[in-house]
């Protein structure tokens, strides 16, 4: 039986010493693809220079790579491990390069830093310092994520990606859905949820950003919030969280609250949570977004 399917070119980019973990990325990819693929029309096709630059003349290696695959492709998963690789005309590195160029573009990606252990004879410790560089410029974007080993590679990629596709494929029908979807979020490190509102504005959804409690019962006197996230602790204190939590409800409010701090997802957090009024506590970003959703629909 023939079946449409929408087809997504994956961009795979990395330096010469993770490009064993290639494979496990494509793998990913091949999974998502029989399942929930199959199950939502969607095909996602990995892409690399490896397996589909062609030779070509008249231009630096990188701009070739750039106009045969990178700038086609929809969008892309980058990871680092020792080295940070070969500088081109533009950028520090081909990856760095094709990463900016990707961000430039509005497209997403997924971008990994491998601390897996490796023995100091085999570290090129002038490229070690270019990755610890990179990294420290990708922190405010908080668009990176750091992985212990292959295993956490693959787990992490799989949980990112599906939640990045189900975003695509239910933002624009949930974002047509009529209410309202600005969110208050309490956050004295609001560079850590980037990934995650990056997927909640795929739905739609649109966020004031307050680093503090007082900040955030400033905004709360001159906004209408559908829901308030928060984290716990913070410069104020370490269960800021909570001291926010019983301003809102001693002031008569009973907007929903969503605690999203470290340890969230512990029994005993949920539960002090609930018992202090707020409707849940989580440090599971797919969680996270299935109570935010279940939240703004109930309402």
């Amino acid at each position: 039986m023939t079946k449409t399917a929408t087809v997504y070119d994956v961009l795979i980019s990395c330096p010469g010493d993770v490009t064993k973990f290639v494979e496990i990325l494509e793998n990913v990819m091949s999974k998502f693809n029989n399942f929930y693929g199959r199950e939502n029309s969607i095909v996602l096709r990995p892409i690399s220079w490896t397996n589909n630059a062609f030779p070509q003349f008249g231009s630096h290696p990188q701009k070739i790579l750039d106009k045969q695959i990178v700038d086609k492709a929809d969008f892309a998963v980058a990871v680092f491990w020792t080295r940070f690789g070969t500088e081109t005309e533009d950028y520090g590195s081909g990856t760095e390069e094709e990463i900016e160029r990707m961000l430039n573009d509005g497209k997403q990606v997924f971008l990994y830093f491998l601390d897996k252990p490796v023995q100091p004879s085999k570290i090129d410790h002038s490229q070690y310092m270019k990755i610890r560089e990179f990294r420290e410029r990708q922190k405010n974007k908080g668009l990176f994520f750091t992985i212990p080993d292959e295993n956490d590679l693959s787990n992490s990629f799989r949980e990112h990606l599906e939640m990045y596709m189900e975003s695509i494929i239910n933002g624009k029908i949930f974002s047509k859905k009529k209410g309202n979807k600005l969110i208050l979020w309490v956050d004295d490190c609001p560079e850590n949820n980037v990934y995650l509102r990056n997927i909640f504005e795929n739905y739609g959804l649109k966020f004031d950003l307050a680093l503090s409690t007082e900040r955030a019962m400033n905004f709360l006197q001159t906004n209408n919030y559908s829901l308030i996230i928060s984290d716990m602790g913070r410069k104020e204190g370490p269960r800021e969280g909570y001291t926010l939590l019983k301003h809102i409800r001693d002031s008569g409010n009973n907007i929903p609250f969503l605690i999203f701090s470290s340890d969230g997802s512990l029994p005993q957090h949920k539960i002090e949570a609930e018992e202090s009024g707020a409707q849940g506590s989580t440090d599971i970003m797919s969680e996270a977004i299935d109570m935010v959703l279940k939240l703004l629909l109930n309402s």
